[in-house]
């Protein structure tokens, strides 16, 4: 039985048939089955459940995330791995309600059984309640948020507004772990039964099972430590650990050392080891923060990160290039001086940044800066080579181990920088990510060509992708009948502040049509009365300088007006009370929309959490709502819409901001007699043409030159 993944009594998770034992009988030990829920769940294990769940084959998902655990998972009992992980989840789950909640929403009951986690069955109970042709983006496929924004028209949307798009293409999880923190500790996506009468589409259902998934991740698997006994996280054979505890290996922190100290040819010590599995262990040890004690030299293969960091990749700010790959003396460097005044890739690298994107938009610069930190950490962590000695066979090389990268390269979850087990992806980059990728090695590289930093250009050889036509939903609006939904889901809510708060929100974006951020960013001093013909009148309008740094004024309803007033009553209100730190803001820097909870908006310094939402952060000095904060506000409003609606409509469910935007350039086009220039100023776009796609979309009167011919019989 070579190569078969086995359950046993041991104390180790996976244990690879050894091939200098004796041979067993073939099959699973007689009891094996009662002692499966005895085995430890690991952290490796639920990153390999989470990526099944996304539709990922097994085999797959074992290369990725347990391939340290021999070549045994890299075969047919990575098909088998999927179901016997359930029944250890489930196992481990028994006796607490709240965890069997989770363990049923992943894996239903159907006639009186669990069904297994195998891909087929999954898919089989998917057809019985979601629509056919939802069909959900894999996490793992998901570009960020930045490369996805700079597929738009900039008109259309702004940066912060994407991300309710982004969501509705590739599910909530992809941006879990808003900056700020929520009202609610338990949001409804983590609820799994919530709203059962309203039907599901793929994408929403597959969020919840990651969100289900992530909370038995945090509640039973158990990560490595140093610790640990060797034993406990790889499968070696009896020889094999014989052969480290001749070395005095007994845990993992031993092993670690022991590797650093043994050098890059370490797994010859070990009888059938190999350097593949070798390679793969040591990558394992990185992906799980298990570093060399300080003062000992690097892992094999890994010499140019900062041994303080305690951390396996990092990001470009603090890698610690080496002199031999910092660029000074690149294959392709020229012998002279050059504009960009630099004497090594660093300084090109900052030097292009500085003088071609300062002017781009932050999400160009955060996108094409992302792009550059790969190619960096590629060249000098995997390539050994300095930037400016890449050949086209390199860069060729590059773009395909985007698009299949190591373990040790991809994140399974949200991180921030600071995290120590923050990696550069999230998985393998798709088509249009490359797309981008290519662009800005290009920008970066024609730059340097220009300036004399570099004597050849190693990227002329290749031709960028054609980029695909973009597709404007300008469709996605609400109806009337929306609107009476909207109207009744309000009417039920209780009276309040917060209830004034979203009512003031909701009038602004539906009858001004701002974006998400410039309401986000509006104050009272932008506020003013307009004048008519020379005539000052009562009316107000909103000034502000909005996308691409064009002024706009904007006329408020009446009824917004006062919505907005009220909501400043209650601001005052907060800001009344002893200790408010927001005491000394007047009426005129009071934001349009604000807080009304401090304790969501104060400093969080002493954090020691990694996470988006609670790792350190400044305390928000102003009272402004954040971007990310609005967006998740009327997404809560528009789930409670959804289930006012029920089964009769269910596109509450993806509806959020970008929606009101779009019912306000539809109703300004009706009442406006179709006034292409009159929406184009209101809805602030630089290109009427933009504002034009709405006319198109407008089916009205084509319906009636329809209606108008007479049917042949």
């Amino acid at each position: 039985m070579a190569g078969t993944a086995v359950i046993d009594e041991s104390p180790s998770p996976f244990e690879i048939a050894q091939p200098d034992a004796v041979r067993r009988r073939r099959g699973r030990p007689v009891g094996a089955k009662a002692k499966i829920s005895k085995q430890p769940i690991t952290a490796d294990d639920m990153a390999f459940m989470r990526a099944v769940v996304e539709g990922i084959a097994p085999r797959t998902a074992a290369l990725r995330y347990l391939s340290h655990l021999g070549p045994a998972m890299e075969r047919s009992a990575a098909d088998a791995y999927p179901d016997d992980l359930r029944k250890r989840i489930t196992a481990a789950a028994e006796g607490n309600p709240e965890l069997m909640e989770h363990v049923s929403l992943l894996w239903p009951v159907a006639q009186g059984k669990v069904l297994g986690a195998d891909p087929a069955a999954l898919a089989d109970h998917a057809t019985e309640t979601l629509t056919p042709d939802a069909t959900p983006e894999p996490a793992g496929s998901a570009p960020s948020l930045a490369e996805f924004a700079l597929q738009f028209p900039e008109d259309m949307y702004s940066e912060q507004e994407l991300v309710e798009i982004y969501e509705d293409k590739y599910g909530a999880s992809a941006t879990s772990g808003q900056p700020e923190l929520t009202a609610s500790l338990t949001p409804p996506s983590h609820q799994p039964h919530a709203r059962e009468d309203i039907p599901l589409s793929a994408k929403d259902l597959l969020a919840r099972k990651i969100d289900a998934l992530n909370l038995l991740d945090r509640r039973l698997a158990i990560r490595p430590h140093r610790e640990n006994l060797v034993q406990l996280w790889l499968p070696f054979t009896d020889s094999q650990l014989q052969a480290i505890q001749a070395q005095g290996v007994e845990t993992l922190g031993n092993l670690i050392d022991w590797i650093a100290l043994t050098g890059a040819r370490w797994y010859e010590r070990l009888p059938r080891l190999g350097r593949t599995r070798g390679a793969r262990i040591v990558n394992w040890l990185e992906s799980a923060v298990v570093t060399p004690a300080p003062g000992l030299p690097p892992l094999p293969g890994r010499p140019y990160l900062p041994a303080h960091t305690g951390r396996g990749l990092i990001p470009l700010a603090e890698l610690n290039w080496p002199s031999a790959l910092d660029g000074a003396d690149g294959t392709y460097r020229g012998t002279g001086i050059n504009t960009l005044d630099a004497s090594n890739d660093r300084e090109a690298i900052q030097g292009w940044f500085r003088n071609r994107l300062s002017e781009r938009s932050l999400a160009t610069q955060d996108a094409y800066q992302r792009a550059i930190e790969r190619l960096v950490l590629w060249a000098v962590i995997e390539r050994r080579k300095a930037v400016s000695s890449l050949t086209s066979t390199d860069l060729r090389e590059f773009f395909e181990f985007l698009r299949a990268p190591p373990a040790h390269w991809v994140q399974p979850r949200l991180r921030t920088k600071s995290a120590p087990d923050w990696r550069p992806l999230r998985g393998p980059l798709n088509d249009k990510s490359i797309e981008q990728t290519n662009a800005a090695i290009r920008s970066m590289f024609s730059t340097w060509l220009e300036s004399g930093y570099i004597t050849l250009n190693a990227m002329a050889t290749f031709t960028p992708a054609k980029r695909k036509d973009i597709k404007l939903d300008v469709m996605r609006s609400f109806s009337e009948q929306d609107k009476q939904l909207i109207v009744e889901t309000m009417g039920r809510m209780r009276d309040g502040p917060h209830k004034r708060r979203l009512v003031a929100i909701l009038r602004l974006l539906g009858s001004a049509g701002l974006r998400r951020a410039e309401l986000a960013d509006a104050t009272w001093k932008q506020m003013e009365r307009y004048r008519i013909d020379g005539v000052l009148t009562d009316g107000w309008a909103l000034r502000f300088v909005g996308k691409g740094e064009r002024e706009r004024v904007v006329p408020i309803h009446e009824a917004t007006l006062q919505a907005l007033r009220d909501h400043l009553e209650d601001r005052k209100l907060l800001t009344g009370m002893p200790g408010s730190m927001y005491a000394r803001i007047g009426d005129d820097d009071m934001p349009l929309i604000g807080v009304l909870d401090e304790r969501l908006a104060r400093p969080n310094a002493g954090s020691h959490g990694v996470m988006p939402h609670n790792a350190r952060r400044e305390g928000n000095s102003t009272g402004k709502l954040s971007h990310s904060r609005v967006y998740s506000l009327l997404k809560a409003f528009f789930r409670k819409c959804a289930a006012t609606a029920g089964e009769s409509n269910s596109d509450f469910l993806a509806a959020s901001t970008h929606w009101l935007r779009h019912t306000f350039a539809h109703a300004a086009l009706s009442e406006s007699g179709g006034d292409l220039g009159e929406v184009q100023q209101l809805l602030g776009h630089a290109d009427i043409n933009t504002t034009a796609i709405y006319t198109k979309a407008d089916l009205a009167s084509r319906a009636r030159t329809v209606n108008k011919i007479k049917p042949l019989v």
